[in-house]
């Protein structure tokens, strides 16, 4: 007679089973890492199917080389109109999400919904010069008033901001790959009511305006330039406003304890 002792199995069900960290790149977002926690295991019908997880991405690792592909694509400048191009551009970016999974049939595929907020900058020099150009001068108008600089060229700046939060809606896949690793994938949006705003800097010295009344060139009053800038930029603020939506797509690995 023999006495055998067998100890009692580990339900694959419970708590840490399911648990995950997740490392990829986000569009518009830069490096993204997450935590989670799903597990198809379950017995219930809705634990089995339902996950959460939070996520954080920052563009800061990647910045020089964002910046670099910028500064590629941009070359000698790209040409907005009126001889005034854009060059130099930088992008700042984060966005911390928290999101809740639904797998409708316990398997890769899920929908997610939840609540994001961030922050997108980008900046970009702007500049001109026009070669053989009467006296020297580099003319465009701005808010439909004539100018131009002295020596033939000018610099300025552009800045385009986004600060915002709403809710997010979205899908995705989670992949396994074996030894508990797997790829993620997400494509959603957040809708906000904050949208995007327009910045503009111009400097004032060697700027000069044309008036049509006296038919003359004189050097620029700061309040007629502040009026200018504050006109160009509320047309440009005012087109930007229709645009309440922020894309997100990320890809990436996970793992899952």
């Amino acid at each position: 007679m023999s006495l055998m002792l067998t100890m009692p199995a580990i339900a694959e069900t419970g708590f840490p089973h399911g648990l995950s960290v997740g490392l990829g790149a986000s569009v518009l977002g830069g490096i993204n890492v997450s935590a989670g926690f799903y597990n198809s295991n379950y017995e219930s019908y809705w634990l089995r199917r339902l996950g959460a997880r939070i996520d954080f991405a920052t563009t800061d690792p990647l910045k020089s080389a964002i910046d670099s592909a910028i500064d590629s694509y941009m070359r000698d400048g790209r040409d907005v109109g009126d001889g005034v191009k854009i060059d130099e551009g930088t992008l700042d970016a984060w966005h911390t999400s928290v999101l809740v999974d639904y797998y409708p049939f316990a398997g890769a595929w899920r929908m997610s919904a939840g609540y994001a907020w961030g922050m997108a900058t980008l900046d970009a020099a702007i500049f001109g010069e026009i070669e053989r150009a009467p006296a020297q001068r580099f003319y465009f108008y701005l808010a439909g008033d004539h100018y131009y600089y002295n020596g033939n060229n000018f610099n300025g700046a552009a800045t385009i901001d986004w600060n915002y939060h709403g809710p997010y809606f979205g899908t995705g896949f989670d992949f396994d790959i074996g030894c508990r690793f797997g790829l993620f994938l997400d494509m959603g949006v957040i809708l906000t009511n904050r949208p995007a705003t327009f910045s503009l800097d111009i400097p004032q010295e060697q700027l000069y305006v044309y008036n049509t009344l006296t038919a003359t060139w004189s050097p620029v009053s700061i309040p007629q330039l502040d009026a200018d800038i504050a006109r160009a930029t509320r047309k440009a603020n005012d087109k930007l406003s229709d645009f309440r939506i922020y894309p997100m797509v990320k890809l990436g690995f996970l793992y899952r304890f």
